[in-house]
């Protein structure tokens, strides 16, 4: 069982970590870090964690096995270093730093001290993960030509996420996700990207609006929309191929597809007088439909995978090597749209 401190109490480190950590059994508890006296006193009253506000004098009195960071995104580099150092494996929250250049100094503090990293990505285990990976491997849209992916909803943030100071932004939170959800769908990598960011709905500072369009290795099209100011949602994902594709909606993804088999034999005519004054568009196709529920699917335990990492030494869910890959890929986006980071 691995003795576990966590660093910040917020959002994620407070609704997400914390309960994982105790109901799982390779885990406990140990210790806790925040600046809030309240939330220290409120993690010593559920789950008998000692609190400190100083996360070096944490590291030095609880010296825990593993620290689990969930404190804002700039504090990052700070408090993983801190805990590498300290003898400490440590599990990341997302985005791995503000920066590439913080998550490459990081990565490397890993290497140096020896000591385990992995950063939390979790949907590349959600129940709509699993299923879009079904879809992929089943064959049944032909060769994968473009994936649609999107995040939709009308949000005025004014919290820490919406300021550049904190490394705040959409681009940092969101985009952190869903290109390496992307990327882990389809194994792929990226040979072209585009990006451009707005700020509309936020009161903050930082990007709320982001698109971002990649080509892989494979000629495949990445397609993401990141929009915080969208009053009617987005279509969540679609995928394209060859032969049919897969939407989701709701709590499914319904297919429409063809069987090659099945399709009509065709030949190209270079007549520029077209038979009948029609086209082969107006060609009946045998489509098939199939839905999948996304409660067909389980959704993973990301904690499950920490202990195959941290405690059995299996390869990690994340390996770095991936996460500095997506890291690049914001860091590319940043650099093309400079005037929301200045």
């Amino acid at each position: 069982m691995l003795r576990t401190a966590v660093i910040g109490l917020g959002r994620i480190g407070w609704n997400f970590h914390m309960p994982h950590i105790k109901d799982h059994p390779d885990f406990e508890i140990c210790a806790v870090v925040d600046t809030s006296e309240e939330r220290l006193q409120e993690a010593k009253d559920v789950y008998a964690a000692a609190g400190y506000t100083d996360y070096k004098e944490m590291l030095a009195q609880e010296k825990p096995d593993l620290v689990v960071i969930c404190s804002p995104t700039h504090l990052h580099k700070l408090h993983a270093i801190a805990a590498l150092e300290a003898g400490c494996d440590v599990f990341l929250d997302k985005p791995m730093a503000t920066n590439l250049q913080e998550a490459r100094d990081i990565a490397q503090a890993a290497k140096d001290t020896g000591r385990k990293l992995m950063v939390f990505q979790p949907h590349r285990v959600t129940r709509e993960a699993n299923a879009a990976l079904h879809i992929l491997q089943s064959g049944l849209l032909g060769q994968i030509c473009q994936i649609k992916r999107a995040n939709s909803g009308y949000n005025r943030r004014s919290d820490w996420q919406s300021l550049r100071k904190y490394g705040g932004g959409m681009l940092n939170n969101y985009g952190a996700h869903y290109v390496d959800q992307l990327l882990f769908l389809t194994g792929a990598d990226v040979t072209e990207i585009k990006c451009w960011r707005d700020c509309v709905a936020t009161i903050g500072d930082a990007d709320d609006v982001v698109k971002i369009i990649m080509k892989t290795d494979s000629g495949m099209l990445l397609d993401l929309d990141i929009n915080q100011a969208c009053a009617l949602p987005l279509t969540p994902m679609v995928i394209q191929g060859k032969y049919g594709a897969a939407v989701l909606n709701g709590e499914k993804f319904t297919v429409r597809y063809v069987v090659p088999e099945e399709l009509p034999p065709l030949e190209v005519s270079d007549e520029l007088i077209a038979k009948d004054r029609k086209y082969n568009l107006d060609q009946p196709l045998n489509w098939h439909t199939a839905d999948y529920p996304l409660s067909d699917f389980e959704a993973g335990n990301f904690y499950d995978a920490c202990a195959a990492y941290f405690i059995r030494g299996e390869e990690p869910l994340v390996p770095v090597e991936q996460t500095l890959r997506v890291m690049e890929l914001l860091d590319e986006c940043h650099r093309q749209t400079p005037e929301y980071d200045d």
